[in-house]
């Protein structure tokens, strides 16, 4: 479902405070990366997620979102350019 900005800052911002594991795809035309982590700081509308080697930083302004607050949980965030950010609740 189609959700605001704001309701999907809410829903990262839960996550990082319950410490919830998620798996995490970012692509876009020039990388293509995965992780298994938790949302380690949050920023404004940039959102930091860290797996045991890797962080990685998105500026979630300007995307377009869809998600599900309902268990398991995920966020799917889009961009014009083509980048898109997805969020799934690991069980």
């Amino acid at each position: 479902m189609h959700i605001p900005l704001e309701e999907a800052l809410s829903l990262l911002r839960s996550w990082r405070t319950e410490g919830t594991r998620l798996r995490i795809h970012a692509s876009g035309s020039e990388f293509r990366q995965e992780l298994r982590g938790t949302i380690r700081e949050m920023e404004g509308t940039v959102v930091e997620v860290c797996d045991d080697r890797t962080k990685l930083q998105v500026d979630l302004q300007g995307a377009d979102f869809n998600g599900d607050l309902s268990a398991p949980g995920y966020l799917v965030c889009e961009f014009r350019n083509g980048d898109r950010y997805s969020f799934y609740v690991l069980r």
